[in-house]
């Protein structure tokens, strides 16, 4: 189910919910034993090859060797018949032996954090609900409950309790505890039996999904476009339920904590996330002044993350959350109606919360652990970013030497010219390029990059001419819109001098839908370019002589050639993209060729060549078969 469809759907969903909120839960749970009759058929396909093979193996050890001589007997049938049995078993076993990953994550125990171990007990005492069979610390800023199968799909669930180390640095133990319980009373049962058994039956057919995922050969087949036509129902069916869910898991954590601590949390969380983008930003900056990355990204987290953010900032990063909602991929309602919910007074939903005034659930939690827990981390994150680090490092060290070059004589011509604007606005960020960058736009109209880096430049200096220019730039390179679009939104989003227009929510909010209208655009194009149409429409390449004769130089060089009949060359018509270019070449292969079935050897080997041109490659038989008189209708002959 494609976005548009599904986004549809939960729309009117909502309005049916709303309108008969039994009525739609009688659907919903006759939807949930549809989903039962899958997985039944999905257990029971194992379970029938499963019998199947013991049954066979009985069979021949009790009958004294006479059913092995019948089965010899049968001869050709026994072949006929036994083959789709044969591959029903093999799946069978295979999928009796898929294991689903387990969460990833520097485990604890209860001897190594005993106050941590001391919170989830009391949280589990008075919420009344299962036990965490593993608790993990991670390196992100976020906390999760995730639930795995004991044994593949099947089997008692297992619950892991990730908790992210730089969100504990942040964050009270009180709004610490008050965002676990959240996350544990969706398995608790918070809001309801039933709700609470379809909250874990989502989460089971996201097992379901990755299990069949994994599942290769015939039952693979058989049920994996089961499990894709139902699962996007399912989600869409109980995506409403989910939401209101989320209410009543922000009412158990507040019981548990008290109002005041969960509305903080809420607030909190929304704070600390961009508060650590911005400290990773600033971190990775220095990649091009130096040559390792910092040893102790976590000591210095810690220490940002106890003090409260600039006023300006965190006014905008609250202002922005209060609305903000993942509206069809996140089943999360907006921060505002969620701090409604909780009581919290109309006019106190813009204040940020206080100040840390203790510990942070870090040092409380985790006490004497935690050194350890940061070394390790900071560890594992040195090793995973050292390598493309120090290759980012040596890209800055070479810039460098071509930038000197560049100032060190005259230029040559214009791409000279920008290039070495655009290294010095890179090497040099606090020099104010702006007369330079309209000096050479002004010799240059339509010279995209040069606008763009004009544009970069006035918006660094809150110069708001520089959308206009953005503007400017998409006009020219349609392909540079995404970028346009999360400069001005950035733009208009920050504070400048602790104020903002009240026009520029609206401006930015046109910019983000501009962003995510040539998302959808270039997602559908990437598509309908990885998928080719044996129907498809196909026009003249139109390429100049130079050009063609490189492509006629490659194709005489590929190996098999002597399996080649014609070869033919056109653009394909991209209907999310008419203006799209992208190539097809259509090889005929001779008579011998197709017969001794060379067309997998003789596509791959021109596969494999360099072409100047964004190119598939297909065999013009099979299902191929008909584009050759597509082919043949452009003229003026193959290539």
């Amino acid at each position: 189910m494609d976005m548009g469809r599904f986004q549809a759907m939960v729309d009117r969903l909502e309005r049916e919910s709303a309108a008969s909120p039994g009525a739609y839960r009688v659907k919903v749970a006759l939807l949930a034993l549809l989903g039962f009759g899958i997985l039944a058929l999905l257990l029971g396909a194992i379970g029938l090859g499963l019998v199947l093979l013991l049954g066979v193996a009985a069979a021949i050890a009790f009958s004294g060797g006479a059913a092995l001589l019948l089965l010899f007997k049968l001869g050709k049938l026994l072949i006929f018949l036994a083959w789709p049995l044969w591959l029903l078993v093999k799946s069978a076993v295979r999928a009796l032996f898929v294991r689903l990953p387990a969460p990833q994550g520097r485990e604890i125990t209860r001897a190594e954090a005993p106050a941590l171990f001391e919170a989830l007990d009391r949280m589990r005492r008075q919420m009344k609900g299962p036990r965490f069979h593993r608790v993990l610390v991670v390196d992100e800023v976020n906390a999760a409950v995730v639930q795995r199968p004991a044994f593949g799909l099947v089997g008692w669930p297992r619950n892991h309790l990730l908790l992210g180390l730089p969100l504990l640095e942040a964050l009270s133990p009180d709004e610490a505890l008050a965002v676990v319980a959240h996350e544990y009373g969706h398995l608790a049962g918070a809001h309801g039996h039933f709700s609470a058994f379809i909250y874990r039956l989502r989460l089971s057919w996201g097992t379901v999904q990755a299990f069949t995922d994994q599942v290769q050969g015939w039952l693979g087949r058989l049920v994996a476009p089961l499990v894709r036509w139902y699962a996007p129902y399912f989600n869409a069916y109980t995506f409403v339920l989910a939401r209101a869910n989320e209410y009543q898991a922000d009412a158990a954590s507040a019981e548990l904590v008290g109002h005041a601590h969960a509305a903080a949390a809420l607030k909190r969380v929304n704070l600390v996330g961009p508060a650590h983008a911005a400290f990773l930003q600033t971190t990775l900056a220095a990649v091009d002044r130096e040559p390792a990355p910092p040893p102790d990204l976590l000591q210095r987290w810690s220490r940002v993350a106890l003090q409260p953010p600039a006023e300006a900032d965190g006014q905008r990063w609250l202002r922005d959350a209060l609305d903000r909602s993942g509206r069809y991929d996140d089943t999360h309602p907006t921060l505002r109606a969620r701090l409604q919910a909780l009581a919290l007074p109309e006019d106190s939903l813009n204040d940020p919360p206080q100040a840390l005034a203790g510990p942070s659930a870090a040092q409380a939690w985790l006490g004497a652990l935690l050194p350890t827990l940061r070394g390790e981390l900071e560890s594992a994150w040195a090793r995973e970013i050292q390598a493309p680090w120090a290759e980012r490092f040596q890209q800055a060290e070479q810039a460098r030497q071509r930038l000197a070059e560049l100032n060190g004589r005259p230029l040559a011509d214009a791409a000279e010219e920008i290039e070495r604007l655009r290294l010095m606005q890179r090497l040099e960020p606090d020099t104010d390029l702006r007369a330079a960058l309209a000096d050479f736009n002004a010799r240059h109209a339509d010279h995209a990059l040069g606008l763009y880096l004009e544009a970069c430049a006035r918006l660094d200096q809150t110069d708001r001419a520089g959308l206009a220019l953005l503007e400017r730039v998409i006009a020219l390179d349609p392909e540079a819109t995404k970028p346009c679009c999360e400069r001005a939104h950035a733009f208009l989003k920050q504070a400048q001098d602790g104020q903002r227009p009240d026009d520029d929510d609206a401006a930015a909010e046109a910019w983000a839908e501009r962003w995510r209208q040539r998302d959808a655009m270039e997602r559908e194009r990437a598509a309908q370019i990885e998928q080719v149409d044996p129907n498809s429409a196909l026009v003249a390449a139109e390429l100049d002589a130079d050009t063609l004769a490189r492509l006629r130089a490659l194709v005489q060089q590929a190996p098999g050639q002597r399996w080649v009949r014609r070869v033919w060359l056109a653009r394909r018509v991209i209907p999310a993209d008419p203006d799209a270019r992208h190539y097809l070449l259509g090889v005929e292969l001779s008579w011998w060729g197709r017969r001794r079935g060379k067309q997998s050897e003789v596509v791959q080997g021109l596969a494999r060549l360099e072409w100047p041109l964004p190119m598939f490659i297909v065999s013009l038989d099979g299902r191929f078969k008909p584009l050759k008189s597509r082919f043949e209708a452009l003229g003026p002959g193959p290539l």
